[in-house]
């Protein structure tokens, strides 16, 4: 199941706008992962919070941030992740990895593994050519 919360693209008024957008993420994200523990539906259950990169440190000449997929957060509940934990870190500008760098295909394989998915299966795509479910990276071994 997908839920989509658009309008992250704050080029411009980034800080007014980040306020309102997070108000309503972080509330239903944390709904959420409430419900699923209550029911005891959360061990079985992955829930990811998670754009398609980050935001750039420095606010750009209309109070915005412009894309940036050098840095980003992503935040992960239920599915056998270990909560309260930060796994890597920015530099204090927040312009690079300081520490434990976390890769695309290091994520996706950790979701394969949530779910028993062998992360380098080949399927066919629509011109008969094998693709990979995840190119590269290996488990996030400190999320489990």
């Amino acid at each position: 199941v997908e839920v989509e919360l658009t309008g992250w693209d704050t080029h411009q008024d980034n800080f007014e706008r980040t306020k309102q957008l997070s108000g309503q993420a972080d509330q239903g994200f944390a709904a959420l992962v409430e419900d699923l523990g209550r029911r005891g539906m959360l061990e079985k259950t992955l829930v990811l919070g998670i754009g398609e990169f980050g935001r750039t440190p420095r606010i750009n000449g209309q109070n915005g941030r412009d894309h940036y997929p050098r840095v980003f957060s992503a935040a992960l509940a239920g599915g056998g992740v270990k909560g309260g934990q930060v796994i890597g870190a920015s530099t204090d500008g927040g312009t690079d990895i300081k520490d434990r760098p976390v890769t695309i295909a290091d994520l996706f394989c950790s979701i394969c593994h949530v779910f028993g998915i062998n992360p380098r299966q080949e399927n066919l795509g629509p011109l008969d050519r094998p693709i990979k479910i995840v190119d590269g990276g290996s488990v996030v071994r400190e999320l489990f």
